[in-house]
């Protein structure tokens, strides 16, 4: 093959995939392969200056839904995932894109293992919060900021598979939750021996 050739084909599968930063449910592998089966996870990655926050209500969670939100000096780690581009659209609607629930927004994302950025496909809400999480009173916590007990088994169950830091790991663990759990999920993504701090 020559050179030209070569090259051709190199920059043809670049451009047949793409990378996705997951920093909720989808950290998970059982969560994404159901709708993205040939999701390939690079490593854990983290997304500095922003913060994760929930808000809103999720019928399939039974709770509130991750979203980042622009917070200078914090971060968030999540899976960096590579994906075929033939699937984005798969990716878009497991997001509920054109149901204005999420958008997507390209960001630079720390690879830990490559040690490196990578420019990242991610989601955040459409109506993000107002307030920072971090600020509110634990028991003054509204309904619509409180994700299910079953939403933040996923999202622990995926930092760990991951390979995120333990650090980031326990404050998931100690994240408020609503007590919900959503007994199918819960058995479909094998969240039963997810520990939290909050029980239900």
């Amino acid at each position: 093959m020559n050179t030209f050739l070569e090259f051709f084909v190199f920059s043809f599968n670049m451009a047949s995939k793409f990378y996705y930063f997951g920093f909720g449910s989808n950290m998970l592998s059982k969560r994404i392969h159901i709708q993205n089966p040939g999701a390939d996870r690079v490593g854990p990655g983290k997304l500095q200056d922003y913060r994760l926050d929930f808000y809103n209500n999720s019928e399939k969670w039974n709770g509130a839904p991750a979203t980042i939100v622009p917070s200078k000096g914090d971060h968030v780690f999540g899976a960096i995932w590579e994906i075929d581009s033939c699937h984005l659209q798969d990716l878009d609607n497991q997001e509920s894109v054109d149901r204005g629930v999420y958008t997507p927004i390209t960001l630079p994302v720390m690879c830990i293992t490559l040690q490196k950025y990578i420019q990242c496909r991610a989601y955040h809400l459409c109506q993000q919060p107002q307030t920072d999480i971090k600020c509110i009173p634990e028991q003054k916590i509204p309904s619509d900021r409180l994700p299910s007990e079953t939403y933040l088994k996923t999202l622990v169950k995926g930092a760990l598979e991951t390979g995120i830091p333990d650090e980031y790991v326990n404050f998931l663990r100690s994240i408020k939750h609503n007590r919900n759990v959503v007994k199918t999920l819960e058995t479909i993504l094998e969240l039963q021996d997810v520990k939290l701090v909050h029980t239900s």
